[in-house]
């Protein structure tokens, strides 16, 4: 591996600290925040709160994918969620709009505890989604297709 084909050097700018209320979309809700402030790239350090629903795709087997796994077709949970754990990645997509992979662990009413990659709508706050983003400069994180993996990653460049 050629490290720096992969990675940029960067530094962190300003931290936004706030919370999605009851009623919106998680990815949504990120996004907003992420206009409001003019942010295009960045990290979700700390995001905990609760859920009505949430959505999600996780890692399977697939013989056909390039790699050998695909994500799954979304869950979709009924809540009360609690958000345990999550983190993630702003960046854009190809034609320049905000995109969010965001990762989380959340436990239903039974404690049963599910993870994995939330995609945008059906993850609707219930009480609160507390969260801090970090602006990163430097660099630009451009999610686009890559014809390794076949799957849609972020790829880092310098500015």
């Amino acid at each position: 591996m050629n490290a720096k084909e992969h990675t940029k050097e960067s530094n962190i700018g300003r931290v936004i600290v706030g919370r999605i209320p009851r009623g919106v979309d998680l990815i949504t809700g990120i996004k907003e925040i992420c206009k409001e402030y003019s942010i295009k790239c960045g990290y979700i350090s700390m995001f905990i709160g609760s859920l009505e629903s949430g959505r999600f795709i996780y890692a399977q087997p697939g013989k056909e994918s390039k790699i050998g796994f695909k994500y799954s077709e979304p869950v979709d949970l009924e809540g009360p969620l609690e958000m345990l754990s999550s983190q993630g990645l702003i960046g854009l997509d190809v034609n320049g709009d905000l995109s969010v992979h965001l990762h989380m662990l959340v436990s239903d009413k039974y404690m049963r505890v599910y993870g994995g990659h939330f995609v945008e709508g059906g993850n609707i706050v219930a009480a609160t989604g507390e969260i801090v983003i970090h602006e990163v400069e430097n660099v630009e994180l451009n999610r686009q297709f890559d014809e390794q993996t076949g799957f849609e990653l972020f790829k880092v460049k310098a500015v």
